[in-house]
């Protein structure tokens, strides 16, 4: 068994990397969405091709899947790892220092820290590496903006 998996827990076969891309962007931005909306305010998130219109003046938060190529790390023909990372774009107001989003990509550092475990279903997505915040940078619509890395991995064995 791997690390964070319960011992004698055995997994069903998901349909290739498009089904468990799905069950992990649900599982990550179920814990995402949760956290932003007990917020306050709350904080709206622009998700991928789901129409956003960032509001002038007001912070949000953009979440995006990079997953990577699907690995098989056993000798068999039956297991599968899942793994790439989720950025999630932290957006406060342009020219208001970097406290706003310090703050932000903390909270979001921690709520992804390593090693959290998401459970979807009878898989686990699992953080595998402590989040990632990289440097900020303006845009062109009055907005800064911080990228943060959360590192995941999902083991499926058929």
């Amino acid at each position: 068994h791997y690390p964070g998996q319960p011992a004698g827990r055995h997994r069903i076969l998901r349909t290739g990397s498009a089904m468990s891309d799905a069950i992990i962007r649900a599982a990550i931005e179920s814990r995402l969405t949760a956290w932003a909306k007990a917020q306050s305010p709350a904080i709206p998130i622009a998700y991928e091709n789901m129409g956003y219109k960032p509001v002038t003046g007001q912070r949000y938060l953009r979440g995006t899947l990079m997953p990577a190529g699907t690995l098989n790390p056993s000798l068999g023909g039956e297991h599968s790892r899942y793994h790439g990372f989720y950025q999630v774009d932290v957006f406060i107001p342009a020219n208001g220092g970097t406290g706003p989003s310090g703050a932000l990509t903390k909270a979001v550092e921690v709520l992804f820290k390593r090693p959290t475990v998401i459970p979807s279903g009878d898989l686990n997505v699992r953080i595998n590496r402590t989040p990632s915040v990289g440097p900020g940078m303006p845009d062109d619509a009055g907005f800064y903006m911080v990228p943060v890395t959360i590192w995941y991995d999902l083991d499926d064995f058929s």
